[in-house]
């Protein structure tokens, strides 16, 4: 009777506490439940929301997943220009109607600093778009190769919070030389831009005392005969391209006093797929490109990251 009684104890205490463990599990698994489920019901009327003011906090090179952009031959000493815009229009090209304050912020590895044309701004809702500037500079001598970023946000916290961000990467190219294409879908052409801020210049042909590759100073160079002078160049550069994409236009000065050039044949006609020429210091040159399908923007290296006219220098 004794063991039956002790075994009728023990089996009520282990079953109450598989009860009070049970009690505990369910509970931590509905508070779980809970907290995730008020989340995802929160983000249902939030969008719900959003939707139904018109709420929308969008830009052409900012987004929520931080992007990241590679901005290749940035010559190292120059700055940089990064123009921005932010809109309140949804894909189907709706509107906000309301209009959106937001702030911006940049920070900058070291190396160099950012700058911005305004530390806030406002999208209206009669235009639904709004722009801004990024400067990067360099603050200490960089080598070919080196590289460093800034990181832009805009931020918006009235009606609704939301962030935009993204990360350029400066990558020097040859000291002093930068290249970039700028173009605008439906426009028929873009341009080639390089710019060079090197002082000096290089041999190319030898001539005189002078030997292939032997620097010479701008202030040397200047006092040469023109005839010395077509034997100099501070850089070289060769453009190629695929003439089904883009044509030269053959009539720009750089393409008439060319080094050399490559062809080829499509349907019967010849075209230019290359071009080398030299370029003088402390100058910058735009070479124009007509495009095969103007519908598309060949803008390099913020839209694109690799330029529809490739660049290579020496």
């Amino acid at each position: 009777m004794k063991k039956k009684i002790r075994r009728t104890f023990e089996f009520i205490k282990t079953h109450k506490k598989a009860r009070i463990f049970s009690i505990v599990l369910i509970s931590v698994f509905s508070l779980f439940f809970l907290v995730n489920f008020s989340r995802y019901v929160k983000q249902i009327i939030e969008n719900y929301i959003t939707r139904t003011e018109r709420f929308y906090f969008n830009s052409d090179k900012l987004t929520e997943d931080n992007k990241q952009f590679e901005v290749n031959y940035w010559s190292g000493v120059d700055p940089y220009t990064i123009n921005i815009t932010v809109n309140s229009l949804d894909n189907n090209l709706r509107g906000a109607l309301i209009d959106i304050d937001y702030t911006i912020t940049c920070e900058a590895d070291s190396g160099l600093s950012c700058s911005l044309s305004q530390s806030s701004g406002t999208i209206s809702h009669t235009t639904n778009t709004d722009s801004f500037s990024v400067v990067a500079r360099p603050t200490r001598n960089f080598s070919d190769g080196e590289s460093a970023s800034i990181r832009v946000v805009a931020t918006t916290s009235e009606p609704y919070e939301k962030q935009l961000s993204a990360v350029f990467t400066f990558v020097v190219g040859s000291y002093g030389l930068s290249y970039k294409i700028e173009d605008n879908a439906n426009q028929p052409y873009l341009e080639a831009i390089i710019s060079n801020t090197v002082d000096y210049y290089r041999v190319i042909v030898p001539f005189g005392s002078y030997t292939y590759n032997q620097e010479i100073a701008a202030d040397v160079y200047n006092a040469l005969a023109p005839a010395d002078k077509a034997k100099c160049a501070s850089a070289v550069i060769t453009l190629s391209f695929d003439p089904d994409e883009v044509r030269l236009d053959m009539t720009n000065y750089y393409y008439q006093n060319r080094m050399s050039q490559q062809i080829e044949p499509i349907g019967g006609f010849d075209y230019v797929n290359e071009f080398t020429f030299g370029i003088k210091a402390q100058t910058s040159v735009n070479i124009k490109f007509y495009k095969l399908d103007t519908t598309l923007d060949y803008t390099y290296p913020i839209i694109n990251s690799t330029p529809v006219v490739e660049f290579s220098s020496s």
